[in-house]
């Protein structure tokens, strides 16, 4: 059970929440340009070196960072619920009208993590059959 807060802690507390908010919001705009940055130079590497034997490695490296990345989105969604709930608190507690909607991130975050799996899906199978891949052009 809560107990009684002084109004400036509320503020304070409510801020903090937005703030991070804002952050974390901002911060998945960055991982994504990040991620799809350098998956696709080194998929812009790949297919320019498809000749070269070991060339489909250069692939494990987008693969575990779209594994991890997902992983870690879903991780990140998943803890928003009990932000949402303590910022409707605080909003109700301070008597405002309105808070920010937090689910928002949420929703980014797991969209994203979804993008992330799809394409390690998809590099996999071009790591796995990408010589089939060779072997059928050479023909």
């Amino acid at each position: 059970m809560r107990t009684t807060v002084d109004k400036d802690s509320l503020w304070k507390q409510y801020q903090l929440h937005i703030d991070l908010y804002k952050h974390y919001l901002e911060l998945v705009v960055k991982f994504n340009v990040f991620y799809y940055a350098v998956t696709g130079a080194i998929l812009s590497f790949y297919f320019s070196k498809t000749d070269v034997p070991l060339i489909k490695y250069s692939l494990l490296f987008p693969i575990i960072l779209s594994l991890g990345f997902g992983g870690f989105f879903f991780y990140g969604a998943s803890l928003m619920k009990p932000v949402r709930n303590d910022i409707f608190f605080i909003r109700d507690a301070l008597g405002l009208y309105s808070a920010p909607e937090v689910k928002v991130l949420a929703v980014v975050l797991r969209i994203s993590a979804i993008m992330f799996f799809v394409v390690a899906i998809c590099l996999a199978l071009l790591f796995f059959f990408s010589a089939q891949l060779n072997h059928a052009n050479a023909s």
